[in-house]
């Protein structure tokens, strides 16, 4: 019995093996040198029959999935849109989402309500605004430097302690009357008592104008309702104020006692007042 020499399958009648297709060698006696097989294996035919079976296919979802699933996102995105153009932005929607007048009317407040919400003016110094009149002025001069000086109404009224109003002499029992723009609630009212300022002369002298000026010790403050109150004033150059709570137009500062004109080489025999202060509505 022969076999083929190259898979060891039994060899039939032909040129080629019917195992492997390898040629077949008929002719020789050198079969001694030749591979013996073992328990060769069984005989497959026919040749092809070595190939891979084909794979069959798998089972895929077909494209009506893809479709469905085109279709569902279709039909929440046409209901989403539908819901956004009924319902509205809850600004600009005047139809649906405002109430009706009768809902949401309010009864209109009444005299009393309105007068209390009104808005409350704060206090505020009214003195810049008012106009004054004095019984004298004192004529305008010049300071150590050779500066002009005036001592003109209106000083006391310029927000600035270092010019003042003074008149020549004791100006006890004078009067000076401020008009203010219309009737004003006042809130305080005061004075700077003297001619708050300071100088030094050629020699180097230090020149207290405050006291070597008359100083207005008391005053009295008279407003239009016959009211009236008595301020005594301290030794200093600030602003002194006193609480009132009156509504006039005029306030009239009746002068009941003045100091008598310092000495030394600020000496000066002149009644002076720096600044007035009103505080009201």
């Amino acid at each position: 019995m022969t076999y083929c020499t190259s898979c060891g399958h039994e060899l039939g009648v032909g040129r080629f093996c019917t195992n492997c297709g390898h040629p077949v060698d008929w002719g020789g006696t050198d079969t001694a040198e030749r591979p013996s097989v073992a328990n060769p294996p069984p005989a497959r035919f026919p040749l092809y029959a070595d190939e891979p079976e084909p794979t069959p296919p798998s089972r895929r979802s077909g494209p009506w999935v893809a479709w469905l699933v085109v279709g569902v996102v279709l039909v929440l995105v046409a209901g989403v849109g539908f819901w956004l153009l009924t319902q509205g932005d809850g600004d600009d929607d005047t139809t649906a989402s405002t109430p009706t007048a009768a809902a949401t009317e309010e009864p209109a407040p009444s005299a009393e309500q309105s007068e209390t919400a009104a808005p409350v003016t704060q206090p505020g110094e009214l003195a810049p605004d008012a106009e004054v009149e004095v019984p004298a002025t004192d004529p305008p001069g010049q300071d150590v430097s050779g500066n002009p000086v005036t001592f003109a109404a209106t000083n006391m009224l310029d927000g600035a302690f270092e010019t003042c109003w003074r008149m020549p002499g004791d100006g006890t029992g004078e009067e000076i009357v401020v008009t203010l723009p219309g009737a004003t609630r006042l809130r305080s009212v005061g004075m700077v008592n003297g001619y708050a300022k300071t100088a030094q002369d050629a020699r180097g002298r230090e020149l207290d104008w405050y006291h070597g000026n008359r100083r207005v010790l008391s005053a009295e403050w008279v407003f239009d309702d016959g009211s009236s109150l008595v301020q005594d004033f301290d030794d200093t150059t600030e602003m002194q104020s006193v609480d009132v709570d009156v509504t006039t137009t005029t306030i009239t500062i009746r002068l009941l006692e003045v100091s008598p004109p310092g000495t030394g080489p600020a000496g000066r025999d002149y009644t002076a007042i720096s600044e007035l202060s009103l505080v009201g509505r």
